[in-house]
């Protein structure tokens, strides 16, 4: 009886795809338009100052009132306003103030970390780009009290409580503001508390990712094409090694925290990652990142295994996933030959994610990484919490952008 040939074409048998965590699909958040469509339609025409007592805090608080002449408006941007610091606390709302000649610029808008807190959530895969509009208005004079509130505005807290008043004098107003009584409360419209006025008397005290940061470089006509804040800057830096490797460290912490701890803090287990990584001449941080890779394969089912070839698919997949059993860590990183392929997997991914060539061998791979930075970063860590200081706004300055 003639030997059965072996079948060639026989399908094999789904493996963990290559997955850098350096890198991930990019997404997008916008904050809602609706205050600044309101602010605009409420006819804003001046900024009134005093004081008044604050039972939450116990104290008296400087008080700014914008001053405008359709309440409505007032209320549904203030309502806005406060549904912001109602969900994730008072800094979500960035009013700041820059001195321009006699006057001053006033911006009002959502404080980026929070907008990101509220949409995407903390410590999550995604860093996504955002986009956030900021309510400007031009004061053209500038009250005395402005420059005490300024050295007010120094200290570490600094309450100030932003309320809004209606103009009810005549059409025909006065050059110089409206006059204490022309100007009437709006009951229904919240005060908020501000715990922070930033108040900025020259452009080079106004932070980059600030919303008051086209009025500080006026010449700019597109931020996005400058050299430092542009498109062609931030994709240069998303690339960059240290923001590479602080945003794999995140979010491989982000996906499986208890495994990541482990890795770094049981003593057998740690000492075994760094013979693996020592032995096979590769990074510490690629043998916690293979290891994280083979847990999420073994915690899939089968066609969720199908699925996970297709990177949109283990996108999506990845952020549903929580990591809920309590291995043997023991015997964690016991399948080395497993744990060197999938490292192999994912420094080709790496490679791709880089926009060069991904060889097939891991010793050409690690050449090739080598010569792009993206191996000795792994020198400072783990556990060192200065790791990579130089670089340490990289990733945060990357994911904001004011418009």
């Amino acid at each position: 009886m003639a030997k059965k040939k072996p079948n060639t074409n026989a399908k094999k048998s789904p493996e963990m795809p290559g997955s850098d965590y350096g890198f991930v699909r990019p997404t997008a958040i916008m904050t809602a338009p609706d205050f600044n469509d309101n602010l605009r339609a409420a006819d804003i025409i001046a900024c009134a100052y005093g004081e008044m007592p604050n039972e939450d805090l116990d104290t008296v608080v400087p008080v700014l009132s914008l001053i405008g002449t359709k309440a409505d408006y007032l209320i549904k941007a203030f309502t806005q306003f406060k549904a912001w610091m109602d969900a994730t606390g008072p800094d979500a709302l960035r009013v700041e103030i820059l001195y321009a000649n006699e006057g001053y610029y006033i911006g009002f808008g959502p404080d980026f970390h929070h907008a990101l807190w509220r949409t995407n959530g903390v410590d999550q895969l995604s860093s996504p780009m955002y986009w956030g509009l900021t309510y400007i208005k031009k004061i053209d004079s500038r009250n005395p009290i402005l420059d005490r509130l300024a050295s007010y505005a120094k200290h570490p807290v600094a309450p100030v409580l932003l309320a809004a008043g209606l103009y009810t004098g005549p059409e025909n107003k006065s050059p110089t503001g409206p006059r204490p009584h022309e100007i009437q409360r709006i009951t229904d419209c919240p005060d908020l508390l501000l715990l922070h006025l930033p108040i900025y008397k020259t452009h080079a005290e106004v932070p980059a990712f600030s919303g008051l940061i086209s009025t500080a470089r006026p010449n700019k006509e597109n931020l996005g094409e400058d050299e430092t804040y542009g498109h062609e800057a931030y994709e240069a830096q998303k690339k960059r090694p240290s923001s590479v490797f602080r945003a794999r460290k995140r979010r491989l912490t982000a996906l499986m925290p208890v495994t990541m701890h482990m890795l770094q803090s049981f003593a057998p287990l740690n000492d075994k990652v760094d013979a693996l990584a020592h032995d096979n001449n590769v990074a510490r941080w690629q043998i916690e990142q293979a290891i994280v890779n083979q847990r999420l394969w073994s915690q899939i089912s089968a066609p969720q295994r199908a699925k996970f070839q297709n990177a949109k698919d283990r996108y999506k997949a990845l952020h549903s996933f929580m990591e809920l059993d309590i291995p043997d860590f023991t015997r964690l990183a016991n399948d080395q030959d497993a744990i060197m392929k999938q490292v192999l997997r994912d420094a080709r991914a790496l490679l791709k994610s880089l926009g060069t060539t991904a060889p097939a061998t891991l010793a050409q791979c690690q050449d090739e990484l080598k010569k792009l930075g993206h191996l000795t970063f792994d020198d400072a860590v783990p556990g060192n919490a200065n790791a990579g200081t130089a670089d340490g706004s990289a990733e945060a300055a990357s994911d904001g952008v004011s418009a």
